[in-house]
């Protein structure tokens, strides 16, 4: 072989170790690890992202002093590069090693141990409701167990075996007192227990308000708010005979579970009844008439006419314009509003109607009547002396005039003073008026 050849081949050799070795150094082993939701896990090794069959996968704990694992050892990965590793009894944090050839690769990872059979009570709504899941899914055809924790002392109508539906439930029956009981769940050899305590929903519930005005009744079912229900209000039995109330009846709640009632007018007891789904919850409750004010009843008493004579010398200054002052006492205290005996029932028109009357039957004022003072005889036998019915006659004129005051609108202060000043005049001409002093010559 000539020296040229052999240069050539030893050429050719080098280049193809050349190659060789650059295919080994892209040789690159990978292992991986997923966890499945019920616990178990799934190893996966590849090379150049192919599966490698065959490979060896070891599966060591990282701290054997404190933690275990039921699925720690050597492993070898089928057609599809896979090693399945069982579930932990407990978390574990474990190292994976994937050898292949003269390639390996490591991984560390936490095996989560699986939740497993679970129970959940929730007695939120009154009737409680037991839910069974493995793995966070529910269990369908699970059994149920009820006990009462403390029978000697304690009862429950619901306790007894139950089986879970599709969606991993049972509903037990609302206690009808509180209780502790011990709900106990069973699944494919496993089970699990939890302790809780039931409560008694509250029910259907009213309650009264406001009894010395307008009562209002508000009615709750399980502490909310029962819109629709039926309220029947009756007398009591013990009410008495003669007791009445004008709010008797059936009535609707509204959305807030309330119904507002008249007020009483007089103090009477009564029977509230609450009526829904079939349920029914009554109470006896006293309803009192309200208290009327003092200074109200007072003023009812008290004649309109004296009312505004008392308004007008409460003012403090009586020189400025107390027109409008009066007119404004007038209106709020209107006397078409007042009682039968608060004055006269006219208006200013009647008031002058009435004095003028007063002033032409006054013994002894004018036209006297016919036959006195005429010289057929003396005054009549109702005519006195003059002093005691002039003196009844005055003061109806001074109230009449001080209701004519109240009552027309006075343009200033001269206006009202001269009406005093007259109404004074009108009391002197009065006192000294005497009987049957017309013009007669009549016997003494």
């Amino acid at each position: 072989m000539s020296e040229r050849t052999t240069a050539i081949l030893l050429i050719a050799v080098v280049a193809l170790g050349a190659m060789t070795g650059v295919a080994a150094a892209d040789s690159h082993l990978e292992v991986a690890v997923d966890k499945d939701a019920d616990g178990t896990s799934t190893v996966t090794v590849t090379e150049n992202d192919t599966a490698v069959e065959n490979a060896t996968v070891n599966v060591t704990v990282v701290d054997p002093a404190n933690e275990s694992y039921a699925g720690a050892g050597e492993y070898e990965t089928d057609e599809n590069g896979t090693v399945e590793l069982e579930a932990p009894q407990e978390d574990v944090t474990v190292e994976v090693t994937a050898a292949a050839g003269n390639d390996s690769a490591s991984t560390t990872v936490e095996l989560e141990a699986p939740d497993g059979l679970e129970l959940e009570v929730d007695d939120e709504d009154g009737e409680p409701v037991v839910t069974v899941t493995d793995n966070d899914t529910a269990v369908e055809n699970a059994t149920v167990n009820v006990t009462v924790a403390d029978p000697a002392n304690e009862s429950y109508a619901g306790a007894g075996d139950y089986e879970t539906d599709a969606n991993g439930t049972v509903t037990l029956p609302a206690a009808e007192e509180d209780v502790t009981v011990e709900v106990t769940a069973e699944y494919e050899n496993d089970s699990v227990s939890e302790t809780v305590e039931l409560e008694a929903p509250d029910d259907l519930e009213l309650e009264v308000e406001d009894t010395d005005e307008e009562p209002v009744v508000t009615v709750t079912n399980d502490d909310e708010a029962v819109a629709n229900a039926t309220v029947v209000v009756a007398l009591a039995d013990d009410g008495g005979e003669n007791a009445s109330y004008a709010g008797t009846g059936e009535y609707e709640t509204d959305e807030d579970g309330t119904v507002e009632l008249p007020a009483a007018e007089e103090n009477v007891t009564v029977d509230v009844t609450a009526e829904y789904e079939n349920e029914t919850v009554s109470e006896t409750v006293e309803l009192t008439a309200g208290e009327e004010d003092e200074d109200d009843e007072a003023d009812a008493g008290t004649p309109f006419g004296q009312l505004v004579r008392e308004f007008i010398q409460g003012l403090k200054d009586r020189n400025s314009d107390i027109g409008g002052a009066v007119s404004d006492f007038v209106t709020e205290n209107n006397p078409g509003n007042a009682p039968d005996h608060a004055g006269g029932p006219g208006g200013p028109d009647e008031a002058d109607d009435d004095e003028a009357d007063n002033e032409t039957d006054a013994p002894g004022n004018g036209n006297a009547p016919e036959g006195v003072g005429n010289g057929q005889g003396g005054p009549p036998d109702h005519a006195g002396n003059g002093d005691d019915d002039a003196d009844d006659e005055d003061g109806a004129d001074d109230e009449d005039a001080e209701e004519d005051e109240a009552e027309e609108d006075e343009d200033d202060d001269e206006e009202e003073e001269d009406d005093e000043e007259e109404a004074d005049d009108d009391d002197d001409d009065d006192d000294d008026a005497g009987p049957g002093n017309g013009n007669g010559n009549g016997p003494p």
